[in-house]
This record gives C-alpha cells, sequence and structure tokens, in this order.
C-alpha cells in the first residue's frame, strides 16, 4: 500500500501532466483564434496562468525530491 508520500508525488506527477496537457491545448486553440482577438487574448491569458501553475507544481516536485518520468515530459516546442 502506497505511503502518503508516495500518494503527493503521484498526484503531484498526475498535476504537472495535465498543467503541460492544458498547455498544449491552449497553444492550440491561439492559432485558431486569429480572427477573435478579445477570445485570443483571454486564452494567451489563461496559457499564462496554467505555465505559472506547472512552474508551482515542478517546484513542489523539486522540494520534494521527485523527478518527473521521462514518458509525462512533452518533446520541445
Amino acid at each position: 500500500m502506497p505511503t502518503k508520500d508516495e500518494w503527493l508525488d503521484r498526484w503531484l506527477r498526475d498535476a504537472h501532466a495535465m498543467e503541460q496537457q492544458a498547455e498544449q491545448v491552449l497553444r492550440a486553440q491561439i492559432q485558431r483564434l486569429e480572427n477573435y482577438p478579445q477570445f485570443r487574448r483571454r486564452i494567451e491569458e489563461h496559457l499564462a496562468e496554467t505555465e505559472r501553475q506547472r512552474t508551482l507544481v515542478e517546484g513542489c516536485l523539486a522540494r520534494r525530491g521527485t523527478r518527473l518520468p521521462a514518458s509525462r515530459t512533452p518533446p520541445a516546442s
């Protein structure tokens, strides 16, 4: 049975993966909203918020000494 620390590490890794996936989706939306500047601006704000959240989760993982699996790190774009 996993310990509390193992559960927290799993949750943080999952949260990190979700933030990365959200970033990819938001970037794709931004490209499609070329003709809708108000919507595009809000999605860009949302992307910045998501990037900050991913950075915060990365900080939590680093402080815990927890590494991300290579499979959860998306290729550089």
